[in-house]
Formats: C-alpha cells, structure tokens, sequence
C-alpha cells in the first residue's frame, strides 16, 4: 500500500498533487493537514499536538469525517514521526513525504533521517519537495528524469559499500562511501534513466528536477 504523509514546514502546492492522488492513504502530521484542506483533499486520519493547525481547521477536518489522532505536546517522537507510523500501521510498504523538506533544517534532517530508517527496514521511501525528491535506499533505485538533471548520494548510518551508478555522467563502480565522504555530490543525468545500487548501508539520493 502507498502512502502519503503530509508534514508541516514545506511547501505542498499543485505540484505535488499527483502524489496524493496516486495514494492509496493520505496521513497529516499536524498542520500538514491545513495544506491538503487548500489543496480541496480531506487526508484519511491526521496525527499530531496540533499546535500547528488552527481550531477551525480541526473543526473542519472533524465535520469532513477526518479522525484526528492527538497526542500530547511532550514528546519524544515528532509529529510527522508519528503520521508515517499511523501509517505503516494500517499496512503501507510504501512512504512518500510531502511538506517535510522545509526552511527549518533540524526538521528538514530530522525528516531524511526518518526516511533513512525505512529504507533499513526495505520499505521504499522518499521525500518530495519540488523541483527536489530525496530517496533513500538500501539496496537499488531507478531515478527517472531527464539528462542533465543533478543527482547526489550520500551514505547514512555509517559507510555504503558498492556503490553503483549506471547512466549519470561520472560513474561510480562498486565504491565504497564513507559517512564522511562527499564524493557522491552533484552528479548528473546522462540519460533519462540512472541506476544505483548499493551492496549493504543506506543512502540518501537527491534528485533535482530540471524545472520546465
């Protein structure tokens, strides 16, 4: 099952809708559900403190048939933390995270790390923000785009042995990265499809789109 969580923080235009519409379950974490409420989409539960989402938004949301799951504002796991488990809970093998690459860089690596702990447990994750996705990997991606598009990895969690890519202008062949290294930055497209594929760690791939 797909799902798309929605956080508070980043952009969530028109841009993204596609994404939520190809979901099969939409998550909010927190204000995250305001964005989809101005986009005219209802999510299918919204989790969080909601310090972030005004009264009429919760009354809204409640008069549109939308639970809304609240927890107390002390803590130790972040709002959209708990909007991907809500959603791993009802069966999704699938996160795409929407609003959660932002100005606020703690949050911002808060998020990829997150992603980054899925991708360890095998289930396919990313994060969308565009013209920028960042995925995270534990084993092979296809990036989809077209040439030119900038492309960098970086490992997680320590080193990521045999790394590969396959279609970008500067190839990599079963390279180890370390979690220090910054080899991986600003690769390119040659094609409209790339390859990558690491052996055993994680990586964090960024993906920015060429905008039309």
């Amino acid at each position: 099952m797909r799902a798309t969580v929605v956080a508070f923080g980043g952009r969530v235009d028109e841009r993204v809708r596609p994404y939520l519409e190809a979901a099969d379950m939409i998550v909010a974490a927190d204000g995250g559900a305001a964005a989809l409420l101005a986009l005219g989409m209802v999510p299918q539960v919204a989790v969080g403190d909601f310090d972030s989402l005004a009264q009429e938004a919760r009354e809204r949301l409640i008069s549109l048939g939308c639970p809304l799951v609240r927890v107390r504002p002390e803590k130790d796991e972040t709002d959209t933390e708990l909007a991907v488990r809500c959603a791993l809970e009802q069966g999704a093998s699938s996160i795409t995270l929407l609003g959660g690459i932002g100005s606020r860089l703690d949050h911002t690596w808060a998020n990829l790390v997150l992603l980054a702990r899925l991708a360890q447990r095998g289930i396919e994750a990313q994060a969308v923000t565009p013209p920028l996705t960042v995925h995270a990997t534990g084993s092979r991606l296809t990036i989809c785009g077209r040439p030119g598009d900038t492309v960098s990895v970086f490992p997680v969690f320590g080193s990521a042995v045999g790394v590969t890519e396959e279609g970008f202008k500067y190839a990599l062949n079963d390279r180890t990265l370390k979690d220090s290294d910054i080899l991986g930055v600003s690769n390119e497209l040659s094609s409209r499809e790339g390859r990558i594929t690491v052996r055993s760690g994680v990586l964090l791939v960024f993906h920015y789109r060429q905008e039309e």
